[in-house]
């Protein structure tokens, strides 16, 4: 019996997405939230495993390639403005614009992280808006530099981002002192 478990538990491990666990990201923020709250039992509730540095690069660098494909198929001008504004794309249509946020995931894109101001400068854009994530994306841990391939895109726009689908993670308190 421990003949057959062994290779099953030895892919669990080396997982990034495991179904019914939750997404990587989303253990890292909370993570990392409770690591800054100070929480000595910060714990996740799933497996341990979280993304290294290049894994995480190899996952945006694989979302960032399929994202711009999608729209350039429907006739958009696609710019990457990632690294200036706080959004990903912004894309041109004739007189129409968009405002992409672009998110990559090795889970099946039921959560993903959204910073504060993303949300916010994407109400503050709404219906000019989107929200782009690339889930399912596979990691190729056995190459250097690690190396992401596949995933599903899949597309809301316009983006209207209704509280109750928001998760609040942590909060930064004024003491006054």
């Amino acid at each position: 019996m421990a003949r057959l478990l062994g290779p099953l538990y030895k892919a669990a491990d080396s997982a990034t997405y495991v179904p019914g666990y939750l997404p990587v990201e989303v253990r890292e923020a909370t993570q990392s939230a409770a690591t800054s709250a100070n929480r000595r039992n910060a714990r996740t509730g799933d497996q341990g495993f979280f993304l290294t540095a290049a894994e995480r690069k190899a996952i945006e660098k694989r979302s960032v390639l399929l994202a711009p494909e999608h729209f350039e198929a429907q006739g958009w001008t696609v710019k990457d403005v990632g690294s200036s504004k706080p959004y990903d794309l912004h894309l041109t249509r004739a007189d129409e614009k968009l405002h992409a946020e672009v998110k990559g995931t090795t889970s099946d894109g039921s959560q993903v992280i959204l910073a504060r101001a993303e949300v916010e400068w994407q109400r503050r854009f709404m219906p000019d808006n989107a929200l782009v994530i690339a889930h399912s994306i596979e990691l190729d841990r056995s190459v250097e530099p690690v190396t992401a391939t596949g995933g599903v895109l899949h597309c809301t726009s316009p983006w209207a981002i209704e509280e109750e689908t928001l998760t609040v993670i942590s909060y930064v308190h004024r003491t006054g002192l």
